[in-house]
C-alpha cells in the first residue's frame, strides 16, 4: 500500500459517507453526511499495523452497506468495492451486461436456492433475482439473444434478462459432476454429463455427442471451450490430451498431446490459432499450443516472475491485448501483444481465493471473503 491513500465509501441509500485516509502510521476517518463530517484520528506504532486497521475499517463499512467508489483510481487500485455476502461456496461467478453487472450470491447451506444480484458500475443495487437452484459455477452473456447462460450446480439454464425468465437446458440425470458453458460469436456449447451440445446462437441444436468422465485419483479431467469465431471446440477429458473438434459437425480434426496433466481452464487466442491452457495438478502452470500443429509454444515472458510459476486463474480482455494471471491474492497484468509484464498488485478483502474477469477494460474480481471489486488495470 502506498504511503498515502484515500478511500471514499458511500451509503447510497442514506447518502452517508466515510473517508478513510492512510498516511504512513496514521489513519484518519471522516464520517457523516457531506458538509457535516466528524473526524477520528489514530496513530499506530508502525505502518503495517496502520495498513491492517485501514483494511479492517473499510471491510466493516462495506459489510454495513457502504460502497467504495473511486473512478479516478490509479493503476492497481480499486475503482469499486461492493459487499456481496458472507457465505463462500467456491462459486465466484459474475458477468457484465448492458443492463448492469450480475453477481452470484450464495445464501448458505440451509437455503434451498441462491440469488443473483444486479448492480450498476457504481455499486447501486438494481435488482435481486432468485435462482432456480444453487451454486452458479459460471455465467456467460449471449449478446444476440440478450440472455445469460448458467452452469448452476452442473445443470445448464438460460435466463432472459428482459423477460426475467429461466429456462432449463439439461435434464437432471447426472452420472458425474462435469459441466461447462461456452458462448462464441455465433454458437453456444454446454454439457451435463454424459452429453455435450452445440447450438447456433439462437439455441437451435447443431449436433451433440456423448463423452466419458472418469475419475482419476479423486479428480475428473474435464474442460471445454469454443473458439471466438465458433468454428472449433476444444475438449479435454483425458490426461495430457485435448481434442479439437469441428464445431459445425463435431468431427475431431486434431489432437493436442502435451506435458500438462489435467486442464482446468482453456481459451482460444491469437485469432483462434493458439490455445491457452491452465493446468490443474502437475506444475499448475500455463501452456500455449498451436492449434494446427499441436506443438507447444513457450512464452517465457508470460511466466509469473516469482519462485513458483503456479497460476490459479487467467483471463483476457475482449480484444485479447491484455492477459491477467492470478497467484493466490496477487494479480499480474501482461501486454499480450508484446508478451511482457505491465504491472502487478495485491487484491484486498480476500483470504486466499479470487476469481478475475474483465468488466470492459477494467478488471472485475470476486473474493472468497464476499467482496466484488473492480480494479484499474
Amino acid at each position: 500500500m502506498n504511503k498515502e491513500i484515500e478511500h471514499t465509501l458511500v451509503d447510497i441509500e442514506s447518502e452517508k459517507m466515510s473517508i478513510l485516509h492512510f498516511s504512513n502510521k496514521k489513519i484518519t476517518v471522516e464520517s457523516g453526511k457531506n458538509g457535516k463530517l466528524k473526524s477520528l484520528e489514530k496513530v499506530f506504532p508502525n505502518k503495517e499495523d496502520a495498513e491492517k486497521y485501514f483494511e479492517k475499517k473499510e471491510w466493516e463499512l462495506l459489510k454495513k452497506g457502504f460502497v467504495l467508489q473511486n473512478a479516478d483510481a490509479p493503476i492497481g487500485k480499486p475503482i469499486l468495492h461492493y459487499f456481496v455476502g458472507n457465505y463462500y461456496t467456491g462459486a465466484l461467478s459474475f458477468e457484465q451486461t448492458p443492463k448492469g453487472i450480475y453477481i452470484y450470491k450464495a445464501n448458505g447451506a440451509d437455503a434451498e436456492t441462491d440469488d443473483l444480484i444486479l448492480i450498476d458500475i457504481e455499486g447501486k443495487l438494481i435488482d435481486i433475482i432468485n435462482l432456480p437452484g444453487k451454486l452458479a459455477w459460471d455465467i456467460q452473456y449471449n449478446k444476440s439473444e440478450n440472455e445469460l447462460l448458467f452452469d448452476l450446480d452442473h445443470y445448464i439454464y438460460k435466463y432472459n434478462i428482459i423477460e426475467n425468465k429461466f429456462n432449463q437446458c439439461t435434464k437432471k440425470d447426472l452420472k458425474n459432476m462435469t459441466s461447462f458453458i461456452s458462448v462464441s460469436n455465433n454458437k453456444i456449447a454446454f454439457s451435463t454429463n454424459p452429453i455435450i451440445v452445440v447450438t447456433d446462437i439462437s439455441g437451435k441444436k447443431i449436433f451433440d455427442f456423448n463423452y466419458d468422465a472418469n475419475s482419476i485419483k479423486g479428480s475428473i479431467p474435464f474442460c471445454s471451450v469454443l473458439s471466438k469465431d465458433g468454428s472449433l471446440l476444444a475438449f479435454h477429458n483425458k490426461i495430457s490430451e485435448i481434442a479439437i473438434h469441428n464445431a459445425n459437425d463435431g468431427k475431431i480434426i486434431n489432437k493436442i498431446n502435451g506435458n500438462f496433466e489435467m486442464a482446468e481452464q482453456m481459451e482460444f487466442t491469437e485469432k483462434d490459432k493458439i490455445l491457452a491452457v491452465r493446468e490443474q495438478y502437475g506444475a499448475w502452470k500455463m501452456y500455449y499450443y498451436n492449434i494446427e500443429t499441436g506443438k507447444e509454444i513457450e512464452y517465457k515472458k508470460l511466466e509469473i516472475p516469482e519462485y513458483t510459476k503456479e497460476v490459479n486463474n487467467f483471463c483476457f480482455n475482449k480484444s485479447q491485448t491484455k492477459l491477467v494471471l492470478t497467484q493466490r491474492n496477487n494479480i499480474y497484468v501482461y501486454d499480450f501483444i508484446k508478451k511482457e509484464l505491465l504491472h502487478s498488485f495485491k487484491i484486498m478483502h480476500s483470504v486466499k481465493t479470487i476469481y478475475p474477469k474483465f468488466v470492459g477494460e477494467q478488471l472485475g474480481i470476486r473474493t472468497d471473503y464476499g467482496c466484488f471489486s473492480i480494479y484499474n488495470v
